[in-house]
């Protein structure tokens, strides 16, 4: 109800599945410094990666790391992400998606959710295009290793998947 409400923010933040889907989070993944194990470094460099929330730019994330780190440190955008905004929830894709997951899940309620990670429809949303990720795919925490050692699913997750994306498509298409 309240975007600018940062105890609210801390209290999603603390859970592992809420990080990134409600404000804007940043890590330092590289750090580099020195030439020699034995020598004060002359330079140091830490690069940043950002995930941005829909509708801040990353102008105005450079500016909070500079206000952050100080002036004796200098903070420049070497990657840039486009920045988009949010698209519309769109009623049609809601009730398409809903009746593609009720194939194999009936009754399971559609909870819209923010994706906390960059995809190709962040292009699409910079150009003006709504665009909208969704998935049949239903797994525990304990199921899922997307992106890490050994990615996995459970057979039936996957051809429930394969049920869910033919009944979207279709759906979509307007041929039901």
């Amino acid at each position: 109800a309240d975007p600018g409400d940062i105890a609210a923010a801390e209290i999603l933040a603390a859970q592992p599945s809420y990080v990134g889907r409600t404000r804007t989070t940043c890590v330092a993944t590289m750090l580099a410094a020195g030439h020699a194990e034995n020598a004060l470094p002359q330079a140091a460099s830490a690069t940043v990666n950002c995930r941005i929330f829909p509708g801040t730019t990353s102008e105005a994330v450079a500016a909070d790391l500079q206000r952050v780190v100080g002036d004796q440190v200098q903070v420049q955008i070497v990657a840039r992400s486009l920045d988009a905004v949010a698209s519309p929830l769109r009623k049609d894709i809601r009730d398409a998606v809903a009746r593609a997951v009720h194939l194999n899940y009936p009754g399971t309620p559609i909870v819209p959710d923010q994706a906390p990670y960059y995809t190709d429809g962040t292009i699409f949303r910079a150009g003006g295009i709504p665009t909208y990720g969704v998935s049949g795919s239903f797994l525990k925490d304990s199921d899922s290793f997307a992106h890490g050692l050994d990615e996995r699913m459970p057979v039936a997750s996957f051809y429930n998947n394969l049920d869910y994306w033919y009944a979207l498509i279709r759906d979509l298409a307007g041929s039901r």
